[in-house]
């Protein structure tokens, strides 16, 4: 997959249209399915007839010539693809292509760093600091330890679908798998054709084919707290409430937090934190 290539031509917002216009359904929309559909989701001129606009400027669109909707058309977009704010946002960002593009590693100087790393060792929960394509640029004591076992342990989405024993260690993982994706893809966002990202997907789409078939999917996942369950080498089975905590003007660093969801839990950790090093400032 030429990501940045692919980018370029547009691609990224068509292969997006094509993908979730397959997931409407006639009878969403109150049309009547009729014997004769070749596709099982909308056709391309009930999209278009729904969004407002013209079957043919539509085609442009799935076919990446034309790839600058006007936000009136986003909108219509929007509603006759069944939406939700995250998903409309990500069109939105994926037909903005005026729109400033982030620098490569910008919006955490070394000061914040140095100052987020500090608070991440203030904390008695595992946390880590996790940029938009879910690198792993931070963590505190806890937070190594809570994945202790897996590596490599530089990316999550590399964690969860290419570390040996992944699958045991997250008792849910074929959810947390689909979030993943879905999470990579809505924090890339408009940055789809980003060095990083066309880094990181190749060695993603060959060595895991769950991850290639839920990137196609094209499905967007942004949470503020989701609860875990992990099943650790040393401190058996962990609840875990994941708090999502966003750090303003950092483009797109975020700090995840797990909090223990029961007194199992809070005691295993306790058993973690006797064993964790000690951090050094700095």
């Amino acid at each position: 997959m030429k990501v940045s290539s692919a980018h370029k031509s547009g691609e990224p917002l068509a292969a997006f249209l094509r993908a979730r216009r397959d997931r409407v359904r006639p009878e969403h929309h109150r049309l009547a399915p009729g014997p004769q559909r070749q596709v099982p989701g909308l056709r391309r001129d009930e999209v278009a007839f729904l969004a407002g606009i013209s079957t043919d400027y539509y085609v442009r669109l799935e076919q990446g010539r034309e790839r600058r909707p006007s936000p009136a058309v986003v909108k219509g977009l929007s509603r006759a693809l069944l939406l939700d704010a995250a998903a409309e946002r990500y069109l939105r960002e994926l037909s903005d292509t005026e729109a400033p593009q982030a620098v490569e590693g910008s919006g955490m100087d070394a000061d914040r760093l140095d100052a987020v790393h500090q608070l991440l060792g203030s904390m008695t929960v595992p946390a880590l600091l996790v940029n938009r394509w879910l690198d792993i640029v931070d963590s505190n004591a806890l937070g190594d330890l809570l994945h202790e076992g897996l590596e490599p342990r530089d990316n999550y989405a590399r964690l969860v679908f290419l570390a040996p024993g992944a699958q045991e260690f997250f008792t849910d993982w074929p959810e947390l798998a689909r979030c993943v994706v879905a999470a990579l893809r809505a924090q890339a966002g408009s940055e789809a054709g980003s060095a990083r990202l066309a880094q990181l997907l190749p060695e993603l789409l060959a060595h895991s084919e769950v991850f290639k078939a839920a990137w196609g999917e094209h499905h967007l996942y942004e949470k503020a707290i989701d609860h875990k369950q992990f099943q650790h080498p040393r401190a058996g089975s962990l609840a875990l409430d994941q708090h999502v905590l966003e750090l303003p003007g950092s483009e797109g660093h975020r700090i995840w937090a797990f909090h223990p969801a029961d007194d199992a839990t809070s005691e295993a950790l306790l058993r973690l934190t006797a064993l964790r090093p000690r951090r050094h400032a700095g």
